[in-house]
């Protein structure tokens, strides 16, 4: 008997024993080719998942390596500029084009410190999806390992049957040896009673 349920995996069909008492053999295996099969799809996921695992982390290692770069220039630009203007006589434009450079630097600073952000938010975004996919994984692998074991021990079974028949069978020929052979010297005897009755 056949029984549908939705899992994690999709629609999956549970088996019932059936009236003789086991699984058919061909079904198992069947299912266990599927079950195959799905781990192999979970494991691909799986590896594609830490791949982008891998370069979210690098775009945020670039990211921060970016601003931290750009601070420290920015930095030394803005003392550069004040030197300048303290070393000299200067006019009220030259003042104007070094705030107006260090406001452009700011603004700068300001939209990698958003790629940063932005770069961080992806990590854990696909850092989840990773996570999703190892369990999805370790799920599948779960499943694989329960229909090898209900395989295996349906082979048992049909093993332990198919030697519990030739025992049997040996045990019927050779009861019926032994009812041969007995009938046999029991026409012997009879045989013999009858020739010395004569």
């Amino acid at each position: 008997m056949w029984h549908f349920a939705n899992s994690a995996f999709g629609w999956h069909a549970s088996l019932h024993k059936n009236p003789q008492g086991g699984y058919t053999v061909e079904v198992l295996n069947d299912l266990l080719r599927i079950k195959v099969f799905r781990e192999v799809q979970a494991e691909r996921a799986l590896a594609k998942a830490r791949q982008r695992l891998a370069e979210a982390r690098q775009v945020l290692r670039e990211a921060e390596n970016n601003l931290s770069n750009f601070r420290n220039e920015s930095l030394q630009r803005e003392k550069a500029l004040y030197s300048d203007l303290c070393s000299r006589l200067v006019v009220l434009r030259e003042i104007e084009d070094v705030r107006t450079d260090i406001e452009l630097m700011k603004e700068k600073a300001e939209r990698l410190a958003g790629q940063v952000e932005d770069a961080r938010r992806t990590l854990d975004e696909v850092a989840w999806q990773a996570e999703q996919a190892r369990r999805e994984h370790r799920d599948a692998v779960r499943m694989r390992e329960k229909f090898d074991e209900l395989v295996q021990q349906e082979q048992a079974e049909l093993e332990s049957e198919r030697s519990r028949l030739e025992e049997l069978e040996m045990e019927e020929a050779a009861a019926g040896r032994f009812a041969f052979q007995r009938k046999s010297d029991e026409s012997d005897s009879q045989a013999t009673a009858a020739e010395g009755s004569e």
